[in-house]
């Protein structure tokens, strides 16, 4: 076999071998809704999904509760193409930019009920 017919399969084999999985539009599994506290009295609910944090555009009511423990949840939810602005408190008391995460739709939520 010439060389000049084995570059081809060569490239095309790499080609095949380097593209990633695609992990498609949605994801689920377990997560924790959080609350970061952006101010006295302010504060942005976030979840936090194999270690990465989300802003949810449209978490229920019954999620927004001000506890300093994370809310363990099932989630199915959807990646959007925007970022949401996340806040610190200072001693002031005005908040100042922490970092900026992605914003979700959420598909579908519930609580993990645990076991007790």
């Amino acid at each position: 076999m010439k060389i000049y017919k084995v570059k081809p399969l060569l490239f095309f084999l790499l080609l095949i071998f380097s593209c990633e999985n695609n992990v498609g539009p949605n994801r689920e599994g377990t997560a924790e809704v959080a609350i970061s506290v952006a101010s006295r009295g302010g504060y942005q609910f976030l979840i936090e999904f194999d270690g990465d944090l989300y802003f949810p555009e449209n978490l229920p009511e019954e999620f927004r509760v001000v506890s300093q423990e994370p809310i363990p949840v099932n989630i199915k939810f959807q990646i959007l193409d925007k970022k949401e602005d996340i806040f610190q408190p200072a001693p002031n008391d005005v908040p100042i930019f922490l970092m900026s995460v992605p914003v979700i739709n959420i598909l579908s939520i519930e609580k993990i009920k645990s076991i007790s």
